[in-house]
């Protein structure tokens, strides 16, 4: 007798919408039901005979908890796959589709991959030319974000529960109060967004309502920069970079390199640029002018730690140094003008090959003078042009306005209707807005996002909306090309999309997310649109826009008096919207190797000034907030600046975000004139690495070659009385290119989403326990004012002659003939002593089991070719052995020679730099080869005889190298 299907689905409907105790005694008043019963002892024959009430309630509750993820099993009717599929979704073979992730509105392009219709991990989409593969540590986490247990699930009203037909009553309702106005006291505020579906919708709003008023609500986008290109071209333009170039690249308070929107393809293109000089063609020079130490000071040919209000007279001293009549002297010392020095020679000498940035938090007038700047060294049309802006809202016939225009108009109870869309404007609005008092006379607020934030707390009506991978939508990437969203799944939970809620707002019929985002693009025939779904980007870059002759801006100087403090967002949790992501809380910050927090960042003169150290208290008076928390002394740091990291002090995050660290409200611009006081506690910082400076007097870990002799001594490798471990096969290997390596943690993410990695909490972490099998050690050389810093990849070294395997007593650590490093997880009994014997420190034990108790979604997420792991069990890099394997099966299953240049390891597959090489040792012409037969090839730790499989190249520095080569 064939079995029916368990209708768990079904079941689960009845309880929608229940909490707490009225969901339990639902779930009860459920379980009396026959049929109920019955369908569960279907399910779990073995134990209907001694099946008591607590049981059968612990069982019916995962039971209908496993059917809200019902969706997972079932993609979307029109997602198009690219790559390979079978006819039928078949459990085992993976299928991938081809969609984006927007981030601060700027579409990344990735392929999400699911097995038996659950998306598990995604990649860089390698056919778009923005990411051709990588991506970021944020868009790796935005899996983790789709399954978070913690996003919003269903309407609510003033804060409980409630249903789409009473929301859409509502919206009807207001949608007559606006048509009686005109429009006339609906004010709109929006996070960033490119999307030319919401532009279409945001026009036809304002065509139909043209009184209404919208405002920006993004934290830290770039609307200063579109003002100032405003202000000196006649229009409003997006800077595009070419970075592979640009022979000398100057930095005034900016960090290309660093975590943003843009990262992924600045990365690439300043990677090709060094890869490029390696290779003898060309320079690769990088002057950094910074207050607080960042990634692109980290990779600095020269790097200058200088305060904010001291930039303007670096900017004159600059334009005076490139020929330029200046009336003003720049008050510079002496190591300030050397850099100015060396950094306007090195323009001069690669005339139209170079390229200055600046920061966006930077006064306009600087960003006025540099963008002269570029026009006037032949910089345009060869290392930077000119795109429309990419972001909404800087139209000249409807251009959104500030939030304090927000505060102004709710003062004098203009607001009749507030929305807010996609963002969180009171948690991340300029702290002298008293937004969240003045909301209180407002007499209809709603709030739309991804989650019940602080912003969703202080409104009447709150609506979830779909996250990126379950909904569709449309956005720009950033060369300007159109990506399309492809849901992966159908939504998870009762949730819209923005382009859904708009609609039925102004009472368009009833139509699905997909319609809406298909009549964007309604000239677009149906063959072609399956292609760019397939494809995952319908139009391709942006045509670059020729400009005016720049005008010219005079310099503000500021005077220097008093202590900086500058704002910038978290360089994991950006401005708090991925505080409840646990995979980017536990990541490492990658200058600070710090987790789970952010601090106070003091330079090491400043500090000692203070008498503080790292982990004590310290309080920060600033216009409109008081900020009290942990210092941390960050070597290279300006000495009068202070810096504060935003997206800490949540109270709506999640179960995970929420009450880390101190709140920050972000800034336009840099603050002068901060008090600091010393108070009487200290902190617990967990910290991954305690240790940073580089040795003198012995060898270091990371070689460095100078470029005019790349070449490092011959390391003499000791004699082995044993045999080769590997004899057969392919003969893995990875080699590491640290002078393209810029610490920016993607790979890390990436091998925790791959191989099931557990997070483990602040405390696990401060004892030592974290569980990464890749990490990025972070080291310092030099003098504290003015270090060098060095970033170093460590996965497993797969050593040829490993100690661990040697010392574990029951073999649960083995070497594979073809030269891997393999752990046997069903063996090891936790003695420990293999990671006692590991000299590199690149074993992680699992002092407690950290994933037995995670949320049934969290669960669905892992990627089932892993094992995850218990209690007492050591883990470790294996190299990806999972795609090693399906590679080889997938090969033979076709009939062909085993291809390892197929095999991508998780790392090598996100890493924008393409700084990992791996593959087969064996064979001289793979690129894994020829990078080990290079002249700055070396092995970690060489003369202990381990004989690595994990290796080397230096990194690549110039003659002269920062401020400590002035000081020499």
């Amino acid at each position: 007798m064939s079995r029916q299907p368990l209708d768990f689905a079904g079941l689960r409907a009845q309880l929608e919408g229940l909490e707490g105790a009225a969901y339990w005694r639902g779930l009860e008043a459920l379980a009396a039901t026959p049929e109920a019963r019955a369908l569960l002892e279907a399910e779990f024959p073995e134990a209907a005979t001694s099946m008591d009430r607590r049981r059968f309630l612990q069982l019916m509750a995962a039971s209908l908890a496993m059917a809200g993820l019902a969706a997972c099993g079932k993609t979307p009717d029109q997602a198009v796959p690219t790559v390979r599929q079978a006819e039928q979704l078949t459990p085992g073979i993976a299928s991938w589709y081809a969609t984006a992730i927007p981030f601060c509105g700027i579409a990344q392009p990735v392929l999400g991959k699911t097995r038996a219709g659950r998306p598990i991990k995604l990649e860089g989409n390698p056919e778009h030319p923005v990411s051709a593969g990588a991506c970021d540590v944020f868009t790796q986490a935005a899996i983790l974000q789709l399954y978070d247990p913690d996003r919003s699930q269903a309407p609510r009203f003033k804060g409980r529960e409630s249903a789409w037909a009473d929301a859409d009553v509502a919206l009807k309702t207001q949608s007559l109060k606006i048509d009686a106005a005109k429009g006339r006291g609906l004010h709109i505020v929006c996070g960033a967004s490119s999307s030319p579906t919401l532009k279409r919708q945001l026009a036809e709003l304002h065509q139909r309502w043209p009184d209404a008023r919208l405002y920006h609500g993004e934290a830290f986008a770039q609307t200063q920069a579109l003002q100032v290109s405003q202000q000196i071209f006649g229009q409003p333009l997006d800077q595009r970079r070419y970075l592979q170039h640009a022979e000398v690249l100057v930095c005034l308070e900016d960090d290309p390199l660093g975590a943003g929107p843009r990262q992924t393809l600045l990365q690439r293109g300043w990677a090709e640029r060094r890869r490029q000089a390696a290779q003898g063609q060309g320079a690769a020079l990088m002057f950094v002018a910074e207050s607080i130490p960042t990634l692109s000071g980290a990779a600095a040919s020269e790097r200058l730690a200088i305060a904010p209000s001291s930039l303007g007279d670096l900017t004159l001293a600059l334009c005076q140094a490139l020929g330029e009549n200046v009336s003003d002297t720049p008050r510079l010392n002496a190591r300030q003008m050397r850099w100015v020095a060396r950094a306007a020679a090195a323009l001069k000498n690669y005339a139209g090959r170079g390229l200055i940035c600046v920061g966006t938090q930077v006064s306009p007038d600087i960003q006025a003078t540099v963008l002269r700047l570029n026009q006037q060294l032949g910089h345009h049309g060869k290392t930077l042009d000119w795109l429309p802006p990419l972001l909404l809202g800087h139209d000249p016939d409807t251009p959104w306005l500030p939030l304090n225009s927000l505060s102004s108009a709710l003062a004098d109870n203009q607001v009749e209707q507030l929305l807010m869309l996609d963002c969180n404007p009171l948690f991340t609005a300029p702290a002298e807005l008293p937004l969240t008092d003045q909301l209180q006379s407002v007499p209809f607020v709603l709030h739309a996002g991804l989650y019940y934030d602080e912003s969703a707390a202080q409104s009447h009506w709150h609506l979830p909306l779909n996250h990126a991978l379950d909904g569709w939508s449309d956005a720009l990437a950033a060369d300007g090309s159109a990506c399309i969203v492809q849901p992966l799944i159908e939504p998870m939970y009762a949730t819209r999309t923005l382009h859904q809620l708009l609609a039925g707002l102004m009472n368009a019929p009833a139509t699905d997310a997909l319609a809406l985002v298909r009549d964007t693009w309604k000239t677009l025939p149906e063959p072609q649109w399956r292609q760019a779904l397939a494809n995952g980007w319908i139009s391709p870059p942006a045509n670059a826009l020729s400009v005016s002759e720049a005008a010219v801006i005079a310099l503000n100087l500021d005077p220097p008096e008093g202590l900086d403090v500058i704002v910038r967002p978290d360089p994991c949790v950006w401005d708090g919207r991925f505080a409840n992501l646990g995979w980017l809380q536990e990541l490492p910050k990658p200058i600070s190797t710090l987790t789970w927090t952010n601090v106070i960042g003091l330079s090491p003169r400043l500090a000692e000034r203070l008498g503080v150290g790292n982990g004590e208290g310290i309080e920060v008076a600033l216009p409109g907030q008081l900020i009290r928390g942990p210092v941390w002394i960050e070597p290279g740091q300006a000495e009068q600046v202070v810096a504060l990291y935003a997206g800490y002090g949540r109270s709506h995050a999640g179960r995970v975000g929420n009450g880390l660290g101190h709140a920050v409200r972000p800034t336009l611009r840099y603050v002068t004139g901060a008090s600091l006081r010393r108070f009487n506690q200290h902190f617990v910082l967990a910290a991954t690495q305690t240790h940073h400076q580089l040795p003198d007097d012995e060898e270091p870990p990371i070689r460095v070659v100078n470029r005019d002799s790349p070449a490092l001594p011959a390391q003499s490798i000791p004699v082995s009385l044993y045999s080769p471990a590997a004899d057969s096969g392919p003969q893995w290997g990875m080699v590491i290119d640290l002078d393209l390596c810029t610490g920016c943690n993607a790979c890390v993410t990436a091998c925790q989403a791959e191989n099931n990695i557990a997070v483990v909490g602040a405390e696990q972490v401060a004892k030592g326990r974290a569980m990464h099998w890749l990490r990025i050690d972070h080291y310092y050389q030099g003098p504290l004012e003015a270090p060098r810093s060095r970033f170093q990849p460590l996965p497993c070294m797969h050593c040829e002659q490993a100690p661990c395997e040697s010392g574990c007593p029951v073999n649960a650590t083995v070497h594979s003939r073809d030269g891997l490093n393999q752990m046997v997880y069903n063996r090891c009994i936790g003695t420990r002593t293999c990671a006692s014997y590991c000299p590199y420190k690149v074993r992680r034990f699992n002092w407690l089991d950290w994933s037995a108790n995670a949320a049934p979604s969290i669960q669905a997420q892992r990627n089932p070719e892993v094992t995850v792991r218990s209690r007492g069990v050591m883990e470790k890099c294996t190299y990806c052995i999972q795609r090693i394997s399906a590679a080889r099966i997938d090969d033979k299953q076709q009939g062909a020679d085993f291809d390892t240049s197929a095999v991508v390891t998780a790392c090598q597959q996100t890493c924008a730099s393409q700084a990992i090489h791996f593959g087969d040792i064996a064979n001289p012409a793979s690129a894994v080869s020829q990078a080990r037969g290079g002249k700055r090839h070396y092995r970690l730790l060489e003369a202990l005889g381990t004989r690595p499989r994990t290796t080397y190249l230096a990194r690549i520095e110039e003659q002269s190298t920062g401020e400590g080569a002035d000081e020499a």
